[in-house]
């Protein structure tokens, strides 16, 4: 996947325009800095950003959340709305003995291709596997793989057309 390294000694965020929300911010996976340009609005959260592999041109909206427990890899060109969530790791609770949260998680990688949009409101499971051109529609759940150039939205996200 196509980055942008980060030279050492140099800021995290560069501003690319006065009174712009355009920001490229630089994360941190192994010993190299990744860029990630046109992010918009930092309310998002990113958690454990050295699970966390993008590449150029990725716009965010605000209010997300993007838990990369079990890595989050985004191609280029891919636009996320508001209001998204994307889990790459999920708690056990098989063992009905303890309690939930003594029992650890389960990861799985996303994997988002290039030229991908998802939409407000989304959430994307632990594993899921979206490939190039795919359009996830607004306040869907989706888990599992999506093929290129689909269309999938609902409760249970499932391809309803295709263009």
């Amino acid at each position: 996947m196509e980055a942008l390294k980060h030279q050492p000694g140099t800021l995290d965020r560069l501003l690319l325009k006065k009174n712009s929300n355009q920001i490229i911010t630089f994360v941190r996976r192994r010993s190299q800095f990744y860029a990630i340009k046109r992010i918009y609005n930092l309310k998002s959260i990113i958690n454990l950003t050295y699970q966390f592999v993008v590449g150029f041109y990725m716009g965010i909206k605000k209010n997300c959340i993007l838990n990369c427990g079990g890595a989050i890899e985004i191609g280029k060109n891919v636009l996320i709305g508001p209001n998204v969530v994307i889990y790459s790791q999920n708690h056990n609770f098989s063992d009905k003995s303890k309690p939930i949260k003594d029992q650890g998680y389960s990861y799985s990688k996303v994997v988002i291709e290039d030229n991908v949009w998802i939409d407000s409101g989304t959430t994307i499971l632990p594993g899921s596997y979206i490939e190039k051109g795919s359009v996830i529609g607004a306040s869907s759940v989706f888990g599992g793989k999506a093929g290129k150039y689909g269309i999938y939205y609902g409760d249970k996200a499932k391809r309803r057309n295709h263009y």
